[in-house]
């Protein structure tokens, strides 16, 4: 299961735990010679080059933060005394002031690199780097760490799935079992050598030769699967776990049937939980859903439109692409937003222009070939091929698992992922679901049991947090988070975060999320009586209620008492909030600095402590253009727009907006502005 985009970082109790033992004499107590890593923290552009942490000696790699980089030879096959050796690479991130502990963050994927996201894990981890060193290893086949880099794959662009897709992830295995030899003899068999069992190892040596005491582990989605591979061999060296967006190891179901399920409540409860959504509309979300899939089925949906880095684009729309949407969904929260409100555009209106849009974003991102080392697409079919359970299999010859597979399609009720047919599921992305993208992949010479011991998981002293959203059907509580804390044993708790997508982490709105992580990484000892009653109240998605085509179609704002604002301007007014809305969802999945408005005119971005929004001749609606600069600032969660909007043939109407994105559910803008001589007071609902 990939984790597409950027995930966020991130004895029980008692005294502060040392980050490391005890040195040779000489060395410090935190295990860094000659300088100590608090010292070279605090020594700033003076800092060391180097320091000794254990028995490995560390780089400086950065400044600003202050990083050290090294690395940790260990054999490619654990099985074989004569295997070659690779190198597993790690980035150490001093505590800023008095050392006490180590967090030890892992990525999703699988694939991407732990290393390449310390911009996202540092400051998930926030206050707790004053006194929590961060340690960051990219595990075995990515980023530093010998990554693997099947050329085919790496240029396959958005083909993603079918047979030619399938010979390739094949051609990456065979590629594999003839990259390395072993000493003085044949190839090793390294398409089943980049196993999760293998990588907790190698995390382990990484630990022991660094000296480090017991460390706190956070995993993020195939991070949290690693995790509890990690934490059920090596409990020895955890202090607590902490698992974002979880799925099983044992037990896992490999027609993954929880993301349907829960795609048909999670679409539901995002329109009725949104003010605008519930307003506009009656009935299921998953009904209109439903219906699309028909209309697509019949007759796909074609146009140019908006790509993800900007610029125009022709893309067409089938009954494929919404199983991809609805499957994005567990992880993109734009698609909750925007993919109601467009079905219903296309199916009342024949307006096919919002669905384009958020396809085109959506599967923009999704489809985004991250090159090396940031994402090895070699090593994702490696786990998922080795690791993962699968519909054939994997010691049976091609022509075999090709049959048992189409008997595994045979035998499955019909409508397991109704409204869309088997086929049309199965044929998604191979990078969320690799339904038959490992058909190919070269037969295990051995069998490497991820977990090898039963529930209970981990023993009762090590408390493992377990984070789980609502909206998440990538990773969902039903089934996945549920049962692993189940196995985990009793010293773990789930906690569900309302409203919240793949990785809590990484949503723009994880304020609850990480305020729970902090303090449990602080006091991992008091996880069974920690308040978490914040993650019931998480602010909903503002799901979208209309796309109006023009101005007369727009809900309006709603005039303060005593305003004469007539009702042209105040739809105005809703137009213009909602352009903006708009752009703070999509700013997150651009690849560039720059968008088009949904019917036109140009948007510019400028990042910094507050991102910058520039408007120009932006049509949200056919018949008005709206120009002008809204400032976001997400640590203050503030939006304030200046915009001026120029209905065709009408006065212009200028007006400042401010608004809260994540104040709550039902948040109001308050507005204020002037059309001419009159002035305007009024509010509406936060786009």
């Amino acid at each position: 299961m990939l984790a597409a985009g950027l995930t966020a970082a991130l004895a029980v109790s008692g005294a502060p735990i040392p980050v490391a033992a005890a040195s040779p004499a000489g060395a410090s107590p935190a295990g860094a010679s000659p300088a100590t890593v608090a010292g070279a923290a605090a020594a700033g552009p003076a800092a060391a080059p180097s320091i000794r942490l254990g028995s490995i000696t560390l780089s400086r790699c950065a400044r600003a933060p202050l990083a050290f980089c090294g690395h940790l030879a260990v054999p490619l096959d654990y099985a074989s005394a004569a295997s070659p050796h690779i190198h597993i690479g790690f980035r150490w991130l001093p505590a800023t002031r008095h050392a006490v502990g180590t967090v030890l963050a892992v990525e999703g994927g699988p694939g991407f690199a732990t290393t390449g996201s310390e911009d996202d894990y540092l400051p998930d981890i926030g206050p707790l780097h004053r006194t929590r060193s961060l340690l960051l290893i990219d595990l075995r086949g990515t980023g530093t760490s010998t990554p693997i880099d099947c050329p085919g794959l790496e240029r396959a662009g958005s083909h993603q799935s079918g047979p030619h897709f399938n010979r390739l992830v094949g051609a990456c295995g065979a590629q594999l079992n003839h990259q390395w030899r072993y000493r003085g003899g044949g190839w090793v068999h390294a398409s089943e050598d980049f196993n999760t069992a293998y990588s907790a190892r190698d995390v382990s040596r990484v630990l022991r030769a660094l000296r480090l005491r017991r460390v706190d582990l956070y995993g993020d989605s195939y991070g949290s699967w690693f995790a509890q591979v990690f934490a059920s061999r090596y409990p020895g060296q955890l202090r607590s776990v902490t698992l974002d967006s979880t799925y099983q190891v044992l037990g896992l179901d490999p027609w993954y049937t929880t993301t349907v399920i829960t795609a048909r409540r999670a679409f539901d409860a995002a329109c009725r939980q949104s003010a605008a959504c519930a307003a506009a509309t009656r009935g299921s979300a998953w009904g209109r859903i439903a219906a699309l899939a028909g209309r697509l089925a019949r007759a796909p949906v074609s146009g140019e439109t908006t790509t993800a880095d900007g610029t125009r684009g022709h893309l067409t729309v089938t009954a494929e692409t919404l199983v991809n949407l609805v499957n994005n969904a567990g992880f993109d929260p734009v698609v909750y937003r925007d993919l109601d409100a467009a079905a219903r555009a296309l199916l009342r209106h024949q307006d096919a222009v919002p669905l384009l849009r958020i396809s085109a974003l959506s599967l923009g991102f999704d489809d985004t070939n991250y090159p090396l080392p940031e994402f090895s697409d070699g090593l994702y079919f490696a786990v998922a091929c080795t690791d993962y359970v699968q519909l054939f299999s994997r010691s049976a010859p091609l022509a075999v698992r090709a049959r048992q597979y189409r008997a595994a399609l045979r035998r499955e009720p019909k409508r397991t992922f109704a409204p869309f047919s088997l086929a049309r599921w199965t044929s998604l992305d191979q990078y969320t679901e690799a339904y038959s993208g490992c058909l190919r992949w070269p037969s295990p010479h051995r069998v490497h049991r991820p977990i090898t011991r039963r529930p209970p998981l981990v023993p009762a002293r090590l408390p493992v947090l377990v984070l789980s959203g609502t909206l998440d059907s990538l990773t969902p509580r039903l089934g996945g988070a549920t049962l692993v804390t189940r196995q985990l044993g009793r010293s773990a708790r789930l906690v569900t975060l309302a409203n919240m997508t793949h990785v809590a982490g990484q949503d723009v709105n994880n304020g609850c999320a990480l305020s729970i992580y902090r303090r449990f990484v602080s006091r991992p000892g008091e996880l069974a009586t920690e308040n978490t009653s914040c993650a019931r109240r998480v602010t909903p998605v503002h799901t979208v209620g209309t796309y109006p085509r023009r101005l007369a179609d727009a809900v309006p704002a709603t005039a303060a008492p005593g305003n004469a604002a007539g009702r042209r301007a105040l739809q105005a007014v809703s137009v213009a909030l909602a352009s903006v809305g708009d752009e703070i969802s999509r700013w997150p999945l651009l690849s560039g600095d720059r968008d088009r408005g949904l019917r036109g005119g140009t948007i510019t971005f400028r990042p910094g402590r507050r991102l910058r929004i520039r408007l120009s001749g932006v049509r949200w609606v056919t018949d008005a253009t709206i120009d002008g600069t809204a400032w976001w600032s997400q640590r203050a969660d503030r939006v304030t727009a200046r915009l001026v909007v120029h209905p065709d043939g009408g006065r212009a109407i200028e007006m400042t907006a401010r608004w809260r994105p994540f104040g709550g559910q039902a948040q109001l803008a308050a507005i204020t502005g002037s059309q001419g001589r009159q002035r305007l007071v009024a509010v509406a609902l936060a786009p």
